[in-house]
């Protein structure tokens, strides 16, 4: 992660955040911090905080070429693809919520995608 510190200052700039505020939100101390800087290295589980909270793709701090969007019958595929998704999720939610309200029913698990008969 070449010029990961510069990077992280740009970041932290544009979202209007100190160093020390970002080590508060990802559970870091001030000391932590400074060595991930310095080494250039860090879990990823903490860079996925980091980006989290700085509203960037990782790729951000990671020394890779982001590739264009996919174009034409790709970029329609993917775009149908998450609207088909986000519309199922839409759909369980509404389903979920109408059997809820059926005194024969109980929710078990929305993990496992259980609902029980309590009759």
């Amino acid at each position: 992660m070449k010029n990961f510190a510069e990077k992280l200052k740009k970041a932290l700039k544009e979202k209007g955040m100190t160093q020390v505020e970002l080590c508060e939100k990802i559970g870091m101390s001030q000391g932590g911090i400074k060595r991930m800087i310095d080494s250039g290295s860090t879990r990823v589980d903490t860079l996925e905080k980091i980006c989290e909270i700085l509203g960037v793709q990782i790729t951000y701090f990671l020394d890779v070429e982001t590739k264009e969007e996919p174009v034409g019958f790709w970029k329609r595929l993917v775009e149908e693809a998450t609207t088909e998704a986000q519309n199922w999720k839409i759909r369980a939610y509404q389903l979920e919520e109408q059997l809820s309200k059926q005194p024969n029913f109980k929710y078990v698990s929305r993990r496992q995608g259980v609902l029980a008969s309590v009759a």
